[in-house]
């Protein structure tokens, strides 16, 4: 059958009704009823019928994009981007002598955790040392491991190894020797769990983990920590601090013993998301609660606690604004009088994006308007002389990225720079002694660039707030409203979208002729905890506001049109798309949620849902409920008579919900009762992919990444394609 064969076929098919659902898992008297016990039995992760309606679902949505144009060349072309030696930047992580690396491939899946030296790395393919081969390991075990993280002892002999089940957040813990590159056997080892532990000297970890009955919160995290020293049973350990079953959990972050300094930590009890109480643990010492502001995020650093403000901040000398980066001798934390020097000093529309500690000093790279700037803060026994380091290209990268050697940082960063268009740099940078940087690794170019331009608009939101957002798009495109385009948001959590490459949309989007779209709205991290804040808890509605007016000016400029337009976010930018959705299905011809939260009046009752009642609200409160009953995407689902009654007939568009079974942070009933709602109302066009492993980032395997990217780009196209060809069936006929 030849391709054009394959196109006409598939959109004859997408215009044609869609044939009733597998057997139902009951059958009540009214729809009503039955609508409520089928989203009662999709709660069940793992219910025998459940899953048989899950994997029908999937099995359906699978053959209804794989039969799309394209869909072969978006995976194949994905896989290629991502598990290609040639097409990537071998990002390096340096510790005393060492730069380490995780590396997979199409042949390699789980991948290899390796390591070399900076002589190797600065060959153009440097030799490497496996320290842990994961898919040897998981034949050798019976298990499919994914590597998640690890952090090294402070003799750089060993290193504490985080390994997750097919990308789940719950992880195993071992320790393993670096140098004869194998698991210490009797050595520090955890069992599955959500936990956290980090090196206290060489032979003690400071261990969160449910290490007992009546150890996790409310949220489901550890509420204790505990001081295992080598030889003992954790059982045994003693409590460092404790929490709350109510907090979220709790946090370690320790320093590496020097100089003949005892070992050194910043514990901490995370009230909520973003609410902190610290003490500082030196030896066998803990202080009182440090007198520093709940809502700011706290580190230890080299002689220093550094603070990153989410609210302004007065030390009584200085009032600091929100956003800025502050620090205070450790040597005074517990004093009632200390001095506070500030390493970043922001205005609205400026943001840190990471700081680190150098020999000399610390270096911070922030954000101004959303262009990169980095600054070398220089100590010089008094105070701090900041010192502006000129980026490559007078700084016209879209973003830049720094890391250190923690252990050994002297007064050099490794820096990353890239921009949407253009592919991401790599190499050493020396803030001390400025010279033209050179380097060492460059990302090849994934899509063709040429011909495409990047853009800043703004919209003006539903309250007059002019709402910047991003356009890649071909310089020459027609402005008559025609092309397919994907416009992408998050807005939450105070997460910024990032101007990175967008290897991703060039491979599966504008290669084939779409526009992409960045959304900046509120609640997103990309200008300030000010940004933020506005579209927190009960002003949610300002971000669906934002997405819905950024959507409405693409149309007034006739970029594209609601029929070519598609929607898509992942988590909470899943709860946007969702929301927006409901709320406005007349503006957006197709629409993709990954394992996002569309239930927010049950959101508390599964896996890490207490958790983001900071951020969403809590649905026992009478008063928050009532907010939360106002956008939450599941109860707000209309019928298609209900739809037709409001606005002349026209129905949800075409979406793909996709969940995650392995996922433990956002449950993937939230995804099943969402298609199974919309079904019962009568919207057909709903669909759902549920992945069985990946976790919530879906990134467990190159192989699982190259499907979900085909899979939510296909579909999407192919939607937005149809609406040129052949006007959408109303739901009402087609269910």
């Amino acid at each position: 059958m030849t391709l054009l064969n394959r196109r006409q076929l598939a959109l004859i098919a997408l215009t044609q009704p869609l044939q009733p659902l597998a057997q139902p898992l009951v059958q009540p008297p009214s729809a009503r009823t039955q609508d409520n016990a089928l989203g009662a039995a999709l709660e069940q992760l793992n219910g025998p019928e459940a899953l048989a309606w899950v994997q029908a679902r999937t099995a359906e949505a699978r053959q209804l994009i794989t039969a799309l144009p394209d869909y072969a060349r978006r995976y194949a072309d994905t896989l290629d981007s991502v598990s290609s030696r040639d097409n990537n930047i071998q990002f390096v992580r340096a510790h005393r002598g060492h730069l380490y690396n995780f590396y997979s491939t199409a042949n390699q899946p789980n991948g290899v955790w390796r390591r070399t030296t900076l002589a190797e790395y600065r060959k153009e393919h440097p030799s490497w040392q496996v320290l842990i081969d994961l898919d040897q390991l998981g034949r050798q075990e019976g298990r499919a491991w994914t590597f998640s993280s690890y952090v090294t002892s402070p003799n750089g002999e060993r290193a504490l190894v985080y390994l997750s089940p097919g990308g789940a957040d719950r992880t195993e813990v071992r320790e393993f020797d670096l140098n004869a590159r194998q698991f210490v056997a009797g050595g520090f080892r955890l069992p599955l769990a959500k936990q956290w532990a980090d090196w206290y000297g060489d032979d003690e970890v400071l261990v969160a983990t449910e290490s007992s009955a009546g150890a996790l919160t409310r949220s489901g995290y550890p509420m204790t920590i505990r001081r295992w020293r080598r030889g003992s049973a954790l059982a045994e350990a003693p409590e460092a601090a404790r929490g709350e079953p109510s907090d979220l959990g709790v946090s370690i972050d320790t320093i590496e013993p020097r100089d003949g300094r005892p070992a050194m930590a910043l514990v901490g009890r995370r009230i909520s998301f973003f609410q902190n109480r610290h003490q500082l643990l030196q030896g066998d010492m803990l202080s009182p609660v440090l007198d520093l502001p709940t809502d700011a995020t706290a580190w230890l650093s080299e002689g220093w606690i550094v603070l990153w403000l989410r609210s302004v901040f007065d030390d009584g000398t200085t009032r600091h604004p929100a956003g800025s980066v502050i620090v205070t001798p450790i040597a005074t934390a517990t004093q009632p009088v200390r001095r506070f020097h500030a390493l970043l000093s922001t205005a609205p529309r400026q943001r840190l994006i990471r700081w680190e500690r150098l020999q000399d000093g610390f270096a911070v790279a922030w954000s101004d308007n959303l262009q990169p700037r980095l600054v070398f803060q220089h100590w010089n026994g008094e105070t701090f002389e900041a010192r502006e380091v000129g980026l490559p290209d007078n700084g016209a990268a879209g973003v830049i990225g720094i890391r250190a050697d923690r252990a050994d940082p002297g007064d050099s960063v490794w820096l990353t720079t890239q921009a949407p268009l253009v592919p991401q740099t790599f190499g050493l940078m020396d803030l001390a002694e400025p010279r033209p940087w050179a380097p060492l690794k460059r990302q090849a170019a994934l899509f063709d660039a040429s011909g495409l331009q990047v853009q800043r608009l703004e919209a003006r939101s539903a309250d007059g707030t002019l709402i910047p957002y991003t356009v890649i798009a071909p310089a020459a495109l027609a402005m008559d409203g025609n092309a397919p385009t994907l416009l992408y948001g998050y807005g939450g959590f105070g997460i910024a979208l990032e101007l990175d490459y967008q290897r991703m949309p060039g491979i599966n989007w504008l290669r084939y002729g779409g526009v992409y779209v960045l959304a900046h709205i509120r609640g997103g991290g990309e200008f300030g905890p000010g940004w933020y804040e506005a579209a927190k808890g009960a002003r949610r509605q300002a971000a669906f506001d934002d997405f819905i007016a950024v959507a409405e000016d693409l149309a007034r400029r006739r970029i594209t049109s609601p029929r070519k337009l598609g929607i898509y976010g992942a988590s909470n930018g899943g709860a946007l798309v969702s929301a927006v959705l409901v709320q406005r299905p007349e503006l957006f011809g197709a629409a993709v949620a990954r394992v996002p939260l569309t239930d927010m009046l049950e959101f508390t009752r599964f896996t890490a849902g207490p958790s983001w009642i900071e951020e969403y609200g809590d649905p026992a409160v009478p008063a928050e409920r009532e907010v939360l009953a106002r956008w939450s995407p599941l109860q707000n689902l209309k019928s298609v008579k209900e739809l037709k009654d409001l606005n002349g007939g026209t129905g949800y568009p075409p979406t793909l919900f996709i969940g995650n079974r392995n996922d433990d942070r956002v449950h993937p009933s939230h995804a099943r009762k969402m298609v199974a709602r919309m079904r019962a109302l009568g919207h057909a066009q709903s669909w759902l992919y549920e992945e069985a492993s990946g976790g919530h980032l879906g990134r467990a395997t190159p192989q699982l990444f190259a499907t979900r990217e085909a899979l939510l780009h296909t579909f999407l196209m192919g939607m937005l394609q149809r609406g040129a060809t052949a006007s959408a069936e109303p739901a009402e006929r087609s269910a």
